[in-house]
């Protein structure tokens, strides 16, 4: 994996980065169309990017892959489209076994069940394993005392309870299911904020989900210009305590 080194001067709109490369003026896509963590202002933010390609069909010149807050020392992945890629190759190369040992496994993504598309599922003969990944980019976890905030749509939120429901159905049938939030970057661990009305909701049904069998992971990952790595991937025995976002 090689990404390209840039500087951001702006984000003119939620679809559109722009900004610097070898000295020469960019427009890139931006794959986070919400708020990125509390930044506002963007410029001067170093990035990587992956350049488009001959047969792209959008105006921008690539796609802005990872953001620094720190000059560049570490890196914030903020394209949640990668990361079902990125976590299928670790799975095909057993690197996270401790989640999931896949030697002598398939792994498939973007299955279909009960009306919910989960991400992942490694067979291995008759046994199926199927995971979620959750990948927010609205809360960005950099300093003790962070915690998720609210969903940016009924629909977001919604769709996660509707993953986590359907997760739970199918621990009930033997499967063995797993819900993972996925950092990519190094995110501090991060506390639950007041139990209101709408967080009470997630609570519970992460708790019943729990109950059934479904388990919770976290994962986080550590990009690079040159390559892509796994910094931790620990399991979460308190998920209800530690998680109140389906982000």
């Amino acid at each position: 994996m090689n990404f390209c080194l840039g500087e951001l001067t702006k984000r003119p709109n939620r679809f559109i980065f722009e900004g610097t490369a070898a000295g020469n003026t960019q427009r890139w896509h931006c794959p986070v169309t919400g708020k990125i963590g509390l930044v506002d202002d963007f410029c001067g933010i170093p990035c990587l990017f992956t350049p488009a390609t001959p047969d792209n069909k959008r105006t921008t010149q690539g796609t802005v892959e990872a953001i620094s807050l720190n000059q560049g020392r570490d890196w914030i992945g903020i394209n949640q489209n990668r990361v079902n890629g990125w976590i299928e190759r670790l799975l095909r190369e057993n690197a996270l076994p401790d989640m999931i040992n896949t030697e002598g496994c398939s792994v498939r993504r973007e299955v279909t069940v009960d009306g919910s598309r989960i991400d992942l599922l490694v067979e291995n003969g008759e046994a199926q394993t199927f995971l979620e990944l959750k990948t927010p980019m609205r809360d960005l976890l950099l300093s003790p005392g962070d915690h998720f905030t609210r969903p940016p749509s009924q629909t977001y939120f919604d769709r996660g309870l509707r993953h986590f429901r359907t997760l739970a159905q199918l621990a009930q049938r033997g499967h063995r299911t797993i819900v993972a939030m996925c950092f990519m970057y190094d995110a501090v661990p991060f506390a639950p904020p007041p139990r209101d009305k709408w967080n009470a909701k997630i609570v519970d049904v992460i708790g019943e989900a729990t109950a059934c069998g479904v388990e919770n992971w976290r994962l986080r990952l550590k990009i690079s210009p040159q390559s892509l790595g796994v910094i931790s991937c620990e399991k979460i025995d308190k998920m209800s305590e530690n998680f109140t976002s389906p982000a």
